[in-house]
């Protein structure tokens, strides 16, 4: 064995022990012993606990500060980023007053990469909600340098994505639901006993009304095939149709005849006939009128009562007279051959009651 302690980073602790001098080792002290290894352990968890920190105490890094309002959640050990590549990490996060209103961040980045002052250190995240540091690169030609301090941004997450794009969809069917609920209850409100009775004596209906159109629709298939009313309705149809084509030439002569006699009346003769019916009714309104007056006899005969009353006493003295001379005419023709004389008959009673 040529080495009693492990190598440490730098190369700082390492033996390759020569043997005189591996001797003279052997017979130190418990207590220097002790010692040795106390310092070896302190070097170790001051080195592992850097480690575990993201910092590295023999590193060629160079520190910059960026301060936030918001981390979103950022963890000491996140990824720095330059367009996609890892350039460090995040070493610590600090609150700068009570309220934790500004929070100061420390990044340690490599001094191969130059920033320039412009720069701005954003905080994303990735689809997983992995925090890192991007930095989007300015246009200056000046630089930051070791312990300077970055614009700080914070890019909204996804999850703040989603709620941005997802809010108006949830107002929009906040209000589609209230309109829902709304319908439904007017629907259940107008839908009552009386409706439904309704509603079912109309679907009942519609029912009836369906059959009686399927039996029509059976009735006029029956018609329309060759045997039935309406192929016979043809079947005559085409008939007087060829009837009328057979007679064109009569029907053309009628026609003929019918317009010449239409013309004759047009150029006179209908006029002619015209004013003769005129006079005539005029002639008839004249009579009328007369009639309907009290000037002439026959108007006075139709108008006055009392002329009206003497001709019907008149005409029934007359008709006892004539009774009378059927059954007595010895009292109006004097004829004796013998001289007898004749005898009285009376008038019959229903005879006399009749011209009473």
């Amino acid at each position: 064995m040529n080495y009693v302690f492990l190598r440490l980073p730098h190369r700082c602790f390492y033996l390759f022990l020569h043997e005189p001098y591996y001797i003279s080792m052997l017979k130190m002290s418990n207590e220097t012993k002790v010692g040795i290894l106390a310092a070896a352990g302190i070097v170790l968890l001051v080195l592992g606990f850097n480690l575990l920190k993201g910092r590295s105490l023999f590193s060629n890094k160079k520190i910059i500060y960026a301060v936030y309002t918001q981390v979103n959640g950022l963890q000491p050990a996140n990824a720095v980023m330059v367009n996609g590549l890892t350039v460090g990490n995040v070493q610590s996060l600090e609150v700068m007053d009570q309220r934790a209103g500004r929070i100061l961040v420390t990044l340690q980045i490599s001094k191969k990469i130059e920033i320039p002052k412009n720069s701005v250190a954003r905080i994303s995240s990735d689809l997983l909600g992995t925090r890192k540091v991007e930095i989007d690169f300015g246009n200056t030609n000046e630089y930051l340098k070791n312990k300077d301090t970055i614009y700080a941004d914070v890019e909204g997450s996804i999850t703040d994505a989603l709620k941005e794009q997802l809010s108006p969809l949830v107002k929009k069917l906040e209000t589609t639901l209230g309109a829902v609920d709304t319908l439904l209850l007017t629907v259940n409100s107008i839908f009552d006993t009386t409706t439904k009775h309704n509603i079912r004596g109309t679907v009942a209906g519609l029912n009836t009304t369906m059959a009686h159109l399927s039996d029509a629709s059976h009735s006029l298939t029956g018609m329309l095939k060759e045997d039935g009313k309406i192929g016979s309705t043809f079947s005559n149809f085409e008939a007087v149709s060829a009837n009328l084509k057979d007679n064109n030439d009569k029907i053309s002569n009628i026609l003929t005849n019918f317009d010449k006699a239409s013309g004759t009346l047009a150029n006179g003769t209908l006029d002619t006939a015209m004013n003769q019916l005129r006079f005539t009714v005029t002639r008839l309104n004249d009579m009328v009128a007369k009639v309907n007056s009290k000037d002439g006899s026959l108007g006075m005969l139709i108008n006055d009562k009392k002329v009206y009353n003497n001709l019907q006493a008149s005409v029934g003295s007359l008709n006892k007279l004539l009774e009378d001379l059927r059954y007595n005419p010895w009292r109006y023709v004097h004829l004796s051959v013998f001289g007898r004389k004749n005898k009285v008959v009376p008038i019959p009673s229903d005879t006399a009651q009749y011209l009473q």
